[in-house]
């Protein structure tokens, strides 16, 4: 949580489900861009959980994160965005964080959009009065088409659509392009045509999905700017 202090255990070997702290410079897209549209380019440690490694495919349907075809389930603690759609005001709602809530009021009930662990969405969906439905939403939707490191210019890429994708090994020739330079632009020595990846690469992500600037956002995090792993 924000104001907690945590230990990093530094370390040269990294596993699926790991969270990890690693160095990037890039985009802040919580600033407001300039005239050109450009946002704020800056260096800074960030801290997400390792999702996928060199030689896995990931992919991401409805939401749901696949990872060798297997389902890669959220973590408790996880928070991903629903609709809580209630007769009654939820007032436990308004001690949260403005920027992951906001209300809808409609003719007879009101609607909250807000991000909840798995476990307390089925909570409110069984246990709280006045709650009319609680629905998950998927965010399959394009924003802006810089917004997303995509491999290619074939389908819908979205936070909660995204992929196919198989991730390279070390040694193998990767092709650079405009489409596909943002997932791969943080691997020291990467420039646009034929190059040879010379170290793994992990795709992380958020543990609260709908609100994470992760591999989506900024591609693949090479090994060599991984710090180590949160303890």
């Amino acid at each position: 949580m924000a104001g907690e202090k945590f230990y990093v255990a530094h370390t040269d070997s990294f596993e699926r489900n790991d969270i990890v702290v690693f160095d990037y410079f890039g985009s802040e897209y919580g600033s407001s861009p300039d005239e050109n549209g450009n946002f704020i380019q800056h260096w800074e440690k960030r801290i997400f959980r390792l999702i996928a490694i060199s030689g896995d495919s990931l992919q991401i349907k409805g939401g749901d994160v696949f990872v060798n075809g297997k389902y890669a389930a959220l973590s408790i603690t996880g928070k991903t965005s629903y609709e809580v759609h209630s007769i009654d005001h939820i007032a436990e709602f308004d001690v949260m964080d403005p920027s992951t809530l906001s209300i809808q009021k409609e003719e007879n009930y009101f609607v909250y959009y807000v991000s909840l662990t798995n476990r307390q969405a089925r909570e409110y969906a069984q246990k709280k009065s006045g709650i009319i439905r609680v629905k998950k939403q998927v965010l399959d939707f394009m924003t802006q088409e810089n917004f997303y490191a995509k491999e290619s210019i074939e389908g819908d890429w979205s936070l909660d659509r995204y992929g196919p994708l198989r991730i390279p090994m070390p040694g193998e020739k990767i092709l650079i392009d405009s489409v596909n330079l943002k997932l791969y632009h943080n691997i020291p020595g990467i420039q646009l045509g034929e190059n040879i990846l010379k170290e793994k690469i992990y795709f992380v992500m958020g543990d609260n999905r709908h609100a994470a600037e992760d591999s989506r956002f900024i591609g693949f995090v090479p090994h060599s700017k991984v710090n180590g792993i949160v303890k």
